[in-house]
């Protein structure tokens, strides 16, 4: 493995390897809990601070669209969910902005019969200080608005000449002549309407996922990037209605390899199919920018592709994915968020001059600034940069492409706008979400979805001659700062790391009503520990809690009580992740970017939907819920599956990375749990090693059978033939996400797959405390996100277990800590470098650690049998649908039987 992987990545592996400073780095919030402070300050999830310039003002969700009128007395930001859809104005009136939200209805509410106004998507654009036009996303619609008001005065529909499946995306007005361009991602196209005709007047294929747009200050040209790497296509004869039949059992390939590239033959359940490779990753319309020239808008035509960033190859995993463009007269800038890196292309050649590389100190070999949204300001002699990998604006100086410095935002900014010397940042995450709960009880509307805000910062330009001291704050906010000391150490004998990552549950819902541990009190909330020893079960969303069916005072949980008691824990760790989507990114250590980002965002409230079109490519790259990591998403320096085989560490895999776009997850799909209609790969490193005999995300499967299935494939490929494991291996057991009871297979209460989820992960341990590894072995427990319950601490907060010989005995980790630490210290047990500057400067979880070890295997404890009992769940061949993962429906259903 490892003489493959240095043949893949021969500079990159040399590139990383360097990257392990000698300095220590950790999250500057030590032991303090997520919290907002006055000012705008906040500590977020994992540890790291915000304190952005200027005043904070409140969106909705998601903002990824950013408008500034005429005047610059109204802002407007495109809220893009999840599960809440809408555009936030900000109006300034004597000397202060006041805020309205104008909600898109869902079905069912107020308002929804008389417009289908569903969702809003990036592109907004004032043509003068009243009329906005604003893309809805999945109708293939613009809407024409009357603004502050938001009366609707017209809407543009995408689909007609022939084009269906539209998804109107980024758009870009000539108010000078009538003119409005804008990005159909479902057909790779842009389209040109004429606003006085109310017509459309021509439509142009682009690039694949065209996603950015900026129009020349002459309105002669159009700047489109292309975040997209491959056109997918079905599998011939693929067929949604027979799943079972059509699909495949398992992605057809992985990328990068000859498969993928030229195709493959792979079985159905009706014989062999050609599935249709990917071709080339480099071709000119992917992850590029396309030059297109509209000085006769009525036909349109492509000038130039120029690919910006690094190539897929040697030095780059994935794409450069360009999120962000801005143009002046002689120059086009383009952010490449996978590089970090802004490419300067001369506008009237259209050479690639420059990439200017936007670098930390210290950690120059690392990728996570992610660069989206651009602005020139007014003299075009400043480029200022969302950077919303650390919670940045970056400044270039445009006449020596040099970054100047960094100015603090909130979290996560993804569009930034100037007007004079005003600027104007959106923040997908605003200040973070704070509890959902307090101490007794859910907040109202207190799921994760409809809880979460986003925030529009408006500041002026700093002069140049505090940009230090900001640059200064947003690199100690980080964590970039690094520290004297060393780093912390594991115990030398470990050796063999395990991640079991389960489903949506948060720290309260599980350990709240535990009061102490060997090290001190614990901050918990016994009233909201429904999953606790004393914890409870009702049927379903709408029976009421109390009522004869229910369960009361039952222990749920036992298996994680005990290895809480057993080994180490923490009160103090917390997810970054919103839902499934980024969590299962995050833990794989692939950051989620612009295209991950937005896409989620749109998709958690049915408003971004995969359908199998061939009229509509664009279509069959739209994930919805699904989790997994696509190519479009693949970093320069990859996953945690890349980085492990460039430092020749075998691994193995456990249902994890190929819950991907379209994928079926119906019943009586063994033994993935999963049907594949696309040719969609998975990242090639992990696609060589998965298991194929263990379902994915699947909740017509009981975790047991995933018990069994693991232990059956560690016995067999390891344990009999006197094999050594696999220094990594990574379990997904996700039936903690709960579903709709079935008490006929074992589930009288929605509660009962988490006792399911309990046995199974008690099971697992046992296993694995039972075999000659454990005794170089950690184990790290932990959730995908926490939006399934409420925690009075903040509502990211969730499970953390670290077992094996080694984990201090119920030992509380009180450092603020996430993904990324989990991550660090699983690298520091396999003794490889950080991956990317999340991991590099988070705080690790040595101090969960002892150098007096005790071997006692583990013994699985039972669960109340009138709650779970394993014995009655079927194998997987329900013939009940499954949930989607984190279909916003089902979990706020179940979301309403908590508040009950």
């Amino acid at each position: 493995m490892k003489q493959r992987a240095l043949l893949l990545f021969p500079s990159l592996a040399l590139l990383l390897v360097s990257a392990l400073a000698a300095a220590e780095y950790r999250a500057p919030a030590g032991t303090e809990p997520p919290a907002r402070r006055p000012g705008g300050t906040s500590v977020l999830p994992g540890g790291r601070i915000i304190n952005p310039l200027g005043s904070q003002h409140t969106t909705g969700p998601g903002p990824f669209g950013l408008a500034v009128n005429t005047s610059g007395n109204l802002i407007v930001s495109a809220d893009g969910g999840p599960n809440s859809y809408s555009l936030t104005v900000l109006q300034h009136d004597k000397s202060r902005w006041s805020s309205q939200r104008l909600q898109a209805p869902r079905k069912g509410e107020p308002g929804a019969e008389s417009d289908d106004w569903r969702s809003v998507f990036m592109g907004l654009a004032f043509a003068d200080d009243k009329t906005l036009y604003a893309s809805e996303g999945n109708s293939g619609r613009v809407r024409v608005l009357h603004m502050p008001a938001g009366r609707k005065e017209r809407v543009y529909d995408l689909n007609q000449g022939g084009y269906k499946d539209s998804y109107s995306g980024d758009l870009a007005l000539d108010a000078k002549r009538n003119l409005l361009y804008v990005l159909d991602q479902a057909n790779f196209r842009v389209v040109v309407i004429h606003t006085k005709q109310h017509r459309i007047l021509a439509s142009l294929r682009v690039g694949r996922l065209p996603f950015a747009l900026a129009l020349s200050p002459d309105r002669r040209r159009l700047y489109i990037t292309n975040i997209g790497m491959f056109e997918y296509k079905p599998v011939p004869g693929a067929d949604p209605k027979q799943a079972r039949e059509s699909g495949l059992p398992f992605p057809a390939f992985g990328f990068p390899s000859a498969e993928a590239l030229s195709g493959v033959k792979r079985e159905t359940a009706r014989g062999v199919v050609d599935v249709p490779g990917l071709g080339d990753p480099n071709v000119r319309e992917s992850n590029s920018l396309c030059a297109v020239d509209v000085s006769k808008p009525e036909s349109p035509a492509i000038l130039r592709f120029v690919r910006t960033g690094q190539p897929t190859g040697p030095r780059s995993v994935g794409g450069s994915s360009p999120s962000g463009v801005a143009a002046s007269e002689e120059r086009i800038y383009v952010s490449n968020g996978h590089n970090d890196s802004i490419s300067v292309i001369h506008a009237a050649t259209l050479e690639l001059e420059k990439e200017i590389e936007i670098r930390i100190p210290r950690l120059e070999q690392l990728r996570g600034v992610l660069p989206i949204g651009l602005a020139l300001a007014a003299d075009n002699r400043t480029l200022l940069v969302a950077e919303a990998g650390i919670n940045a604006i970056g400044v270039i100086d445009t006449a020596t492409n040099t970054v100047l410095g960094h100015l603090p935002a909130a979290w996560f900014p993804t569009r930034v706008a100037v007007h004079h010397n005003a600027v104007y940042v959106s923040n997908a995450k605003g200040q973070g979400t704070g509890p959902n709960a307090d101490s007794e009880k859910a907040l109202p509307d207190s799921f994760q979805a409809n809880f979460r805000r986003g925030a529009v910062t408006v500041f002026d330009l700093p002069p140049a001659g505090a940009l230090p001291d900001h640059t200064r704050t947003v690199l100690r906010l980080n964590g970039f700062l690094g520290r004297s000391e060393e780093a912390a150490a594991v115990p030398a004998p470990l050796r063999y790391a395990v991640v079991i990552v389960k489903e949506n549950r948060t720290y309260d819902e599980v350990f709240g009503d535990l009061e102490t541990a060997a090290n001190g009190p614990l901050y918990g909330a016994p009233s909201l520990a429904r999953y606790g020893p004393r914890g409870w079960a009702t049927p379903d969303a709408n029976r009421l809690l109390g009522s004869r069916e229910s369960l009361r005072r039952v222990n749920v949980t036992p298996n994680h009580q005990e290895l809480a008691q057993r080994f180490a824990f923490s009160d103090n760790f917390y997810a970054d992740s919103e839902v499934s989507v980024d969590g299962h990114h995050w833990l794989v250590g692939s950051y989620p970017n612009a295209w991950t980002e937005s896409s989620m965002m749109a998709s958690y409230g049915g408003q971004k939907d995969f359908r199998l079109s061939d009229s509509a490519p664009g279509r069959l790259s739209f994930a919805q819920t699904n989790s997994s990591v696509h190519p479009e998403e693949l970093l320069q320096n990859g996953t945690i599956w890349h980085h492990l085989e460039r430092h020749g560490i075998p691994f193995r895999n456990f249902g994890e990375g190929f819950e991907l776009a379209g994928v079926d997850e119906g019943a009586g799909l063994m033994p993935t749990g999963a049907r594949y209609l696309t040719n969609v790969p998975m990242p090639d490193p992990l696609y060589r090693n998965t298991s194929r005999i263990y379902p994915q995300y699947n909740m017509n499967v009981p975790d047991q059978y995933r018990a069994d299935a693991f232990i059956r494939e560690i016995d067999e490929m390891y344990v009999k033939p006197g094999k050594d494991l696999p220094r990594f291996i990574f379990i997904h057991l996700p039936n903690d996400h709960t579903a709709k009871s079935r008490p006929e297979d074992g589930y009288p209460f929605p509660a009962s797959y988490v006792a399911d989820n309990d046995i199974a992960l008690g099971r697992i341990v046992e296993y694995l405390s039972h075999t000659q590894w454990w005794k170089e072995m950690a184990v790290f427990i932990t959730e995908d996100d926490a939006q399934g319950g409420v925690d009075h601490l903040d509502s990211h907060r969730t499970v953390l277990l670290v077992a094996g010989p080694y984990a201090k005995k119920n030992y509380n980790h009180r450092m603020n800590s996430s993904f990324p630490g989990l991550l660090k210290t699983v690298f520091r047990v396999l003794g490889i470098p950080p991956l990317n500057l999340f991991d590099a400067a988070a705080t690790d979880l040595s101090d969960c650690f002892t150098t007096r070890p005790d071997f006692m295997p583990y013994k699985t404890l039972p669960v109340n049998p009138a709650l779970f009992d394993p014995a009655k769940a079927k194998d997987p061949i329900d013939p009940r649908p499954s949930p989607r993962m984190d279909d916003p429906r089902v979990l706020e259903e179940q979301h309403k039987a908590y508040i009950k």
